[in-house]
Parts: structure tokens; C-alpha cells; sequence
């Protein structure tokens, strides 16, 4: 086994640290961070089902486009949570996932398929979980602070998503591309996807271990 098939598995397993701390933190969890963590035991399963699925059928990516839509419901759910006493955001983040769930159809369907990457509906979930998260930081600034800001679940999963999802568009975006004309560039978009996964992922046990201190209201 070479370097290359080390690193993506090791990027693929990081997923099990936020579960594990998930898991350690669960009683003291509220409601969005237990959703978040259940997410996160299901992204176990479309490891899995992505793995069976490539050595099977040569192709893992009808998986993808399902996992695109649980991971934006997700953060969405999340999100909206957080901002519950805001009328104007939690209209704009449901009005967001209807418009996202057409946009995820048409991709699966009639724009690419469902043996292509979702290059329109995983950049506009993308694009759409960073708002989310600068109008966080934006709340966060404005509010009197109980705690330091980091020690915030939220403000963990905030830096999580900034690097993950932000960093990663332009990969979303091209990834048909770089299969069909540079494969060398797909390689590298792969590499550097994996490298942000498995910070997103230390960044998420980061977040529930704030909960350590952190009083749910």
C-alpha cells in the first residue's frame, strides 16, 4: 500500500475523531450538535457504501449526490437552529434549501447525472453553508459575550466550514473537468480535498469538546 492509498484512507477514517468525541460528549450535547453528530455516524455508512460501490461498479457517485443533500439539510438544520430567533434568517435558510433541492434534482438528472459529480448542487450547497457561517461570525461580533468566542461549539463548526467548504468550491466546481481533460489536476483537487476533510474533522472534536463548559440555553 503507497503513500497516496495511506493518506486518502487516513483522511476518509478521520471522520471516526468527531464521532468518538461526539460520542464522549452526547448527554451534554443540544439538539443541532446531536444532529450533527448522528450526520456524522451516517457519513460513516456513505464511506462505506462509496468504497463497496467503486470496487463493485466502478463508480461511487449516486452516493454523492444523496450525501450532498443529507450534508446541506444538515447544516441547515444547524444553522437555522442558531439563528431561531431571527425570522429573516431562518425564512432565508428554508426558502435556501427548497431552492437548493430543485437545483439538486435538476444536477442529478438533467444537468449532469447521477454517475457524474454534482458540480452545480455541491458548490451552491457549498457557497450556501459559508454564508451561513459569515453571518455567524457577523452575529458573533455583534452579541455580549458570555464566553470567549472560542468556546463556542458553533464557532468551531463556524472555522470548520470556512475552511472546508470555502477551500473546496473550486474543486466542486471543476471536478468533471479535471476527469475528463486533466487527470494529473484531478489528483491534486483529491489530495488537497483530503487535507481540508481531515482538519474540518479535528475542528468538529474541537467543537464538541466544548461542551465541556459550554450551558445549552
Amino acid at each position: 500500500m503507497n503513500f497516496d492509498i495511506i493518506y486518502i484512507k487516513a483522511s476518509q477514517a478521520s471522520v471516526l475523531l468527531p464521532v468518538i468525541a461526539g460520542w464522549v460528549y452526547y448527554k451534554k450535547l443540544d439538539r443541532p450538535f446531536r444532529v450533527l453528530f448522528f450526520f456524522l455516524v451516517v457519513s460513516i455508512a456513505f464511506e462505506i457504501q462509496s468504497y463497496i460501490s467503486k470496487v463493485k461498479f466502478g463508480n461511487n457517485l449516486p452516493g454523492l449526490h444523496l450525501y450532498t443533500f443529507v450534508e446541506m439539510l444538515t447544516m441547515s438544520y444547524i444553522y437555522n437552529s442558531y439563528f431561531s430567533k431571527s425570522k429573516i434568517m431562518t425564512f432565508i435558510i428554508s426558502l435556501n434549501v427548497v431552492i437548493f433541492t430543485i437545483v439538486a434534482i435538476a444536477d442529478a438528472f438533467f444537468i449532469n447525472d447521477l454517475f457524474h459529480h454534482n458540480t452545480v448542487s455541491r458548490p451552491y450547497a457549498s457557497m450556501s453553508v459559508v454564508a451561513y457561517a459569515l453571518v455567524y461570525f457577523y452575529s458573533l461580533i455583534k452579541k455580549d459575550f458570555e464566553y470567549y468566542s472560542w468556546q463556542y461549539p458553533m464557532f468551531w463548526l463556524s472555522i470548520s466550514v470556512m475552511i472546508y467548504f470555502a477551500l473546496n468550491t473550486l474543486n466542486f466546481i471543476l471536478d468533471n473537468y479535471f476527469i475528463r481533460y486533466t487527470y494529473l489536476t484531478m489528483n491534486v483537487s483529491l489530495y488537497t480535498h483530503a487535507f481540508f476533510n481531515i482538519i474540518a474533522n479535528c475542528l468538529f472534536v474541537q467543537s464538541f469538546r466544548c461542551f465541556k463548559i459550554f450551558k445549552t440555553k
